[in-house]
């Protein structure tokens, strides 16, 4: 593991852990979340979070409300040194998420992801940045101080803000632009998650330079850069092989270095000893390697051996789990554990 700068900030990057109860996070969620965070890690994103009135990506999401289970999460993430985050999405009526790491035919999905924008036109798109305004103003009310807009893997955000999948894109950067400014007003930090790619060559190429550079100017405190598309390759989304991660590295220090005065959080193993080095304005997103060892920022020998398991819904399973854990039994017990030998409940941050 490498050593961090003092500047340079760690994010438990936004994943869907499936530890959801009627809908709602339940006491596994909790634990997940507080396990993981501590003094070292400045944010805890939770993940794939629905939006007021959207819709899942699959039957073990959340969706967020006032529902006091959420200022659970918040507080479970703060009393122990971490920024709570919470990362908003949303589907669409119909959405299957692939269960194949590449399911083929991307071409049609390209074309099946612009008919679903366009049966949006412009009255649906303002609805939607309701709900997602409304579903901000929850989050605050609950204790998350780090909001971020899931654009990335293929989900409806994701095709809004891209030109090429979307004519009326100007409309949705407008609106992204007034929402990041209203958390900004509120002192409230922002991101946003994008895809490099969607894992189709050809479509890919085309116009990506000038797609990068309208959301990467977008007024976020932070670019959450991942790759791939849910329902063309999922292999970008999870890079397992080295020279897959290599890729994802080389492209987000890439784009970081086109603009200097912008953050950006760089995932996929990002604390192992990787070429090129990360530029100052690229900051540490983890996932995998805190899934599989919740103390892995102290303890960076022990963290992802690519076992799999994590991919729970490609698997056919309602929530996540990793060989790594010592209990295996719905991970934790009935009731969550409220403090840590390791950190006190309350540290300095």
């Amino acid at each position: 593991m490498v050593p961090l700068k003092s500047d340079r900030l760690t994010f438990l990057v936004g994943l869907n852990t499936g530890f959801v109860t009627n809908g709602m996070p339940d006491h596994r969620y909790v634990e997940f979340y507080r396990s993981r965070s501590s003094p070292e890690l400045h944010c805890a994103i939770v993940g794939n979070v629905v939006i007021p009135g959207g819709t899942g990506s699959n039957s073990s999401t959340t969706t967020i409300s006032r529902g006091q289970e959420w200022t659970k999460v918040t507080q479970a993430i703060s009393n122990r040194g971490s920024l709570p985050g919470i990362q908003l999405t949303t589907a669409w009526h119909g959405y299957v998420g692939a269960k194949s790491f590449r399911p083929g035919a991307t071409r049609e999905t390209i074309e099946q992801m612009r008919e679903v924008v366009r049966k949006l036109v412009r009255t649906g798109i303002r609805s939607i940045f309701k709900a997602l305004d409304e579903g901000s103003q929850f989050a605050a009310e609950a204790g998350f101080r780090h909001l971020q807009v899931h654009a990335a893997h293929g989900y409806l955000f994701s095709l809004l803000v891209d030109y090429r999948l979307n004519e009326y894109s100007s409309e949705t950067l407008e609106g992204l632009t007034a929402w990041a400014m209203k958390r900004k007003a509120a002192s409230i930090e922002t991101s946003i998650r994008i895809s490099l790619r969607t894992g189709d060559p050809t479509f890919d190429e085309e116009g990506r330079n000038r797609f990068h550079e309208q959301v990467v100017t977008l007024p976020f405190d932070f670019i959450d850069v991942s790759s791939g598309f849910y329902n063309i390759d999922k292999r970008l989304i999870y890079p397992g092989r080295s020279d897959v991660l290599r890729a994802r590295r080389a492209e987000t220090v890439s784009l970081a270095a086109q603009y200097p005065d912008r953050r950006f959080i760089v995932s996929g193993r990002a604390l192992l000893k990787q070429e090129p080095e990360l530029p100052p304005n690229v900051h540490i997103g983890l996932c995998r390697d805190l899934i599989a060892n919740p103390d892995y920022l102290t303890n960076g020998s022990e963290g992802c051996r690519n076992s799999g398991k994590c991919h729970y819904f490609s698997r056919g399973k309602t929530h996540i789990t990793c060989p790594q854990w010592v209990r295996q039994k719905d991970m934790w017990p009935q009731k969550p554990v409220l403090s840590s030998s390791k950190y006190p409940d309350n540290p300095t941050k």
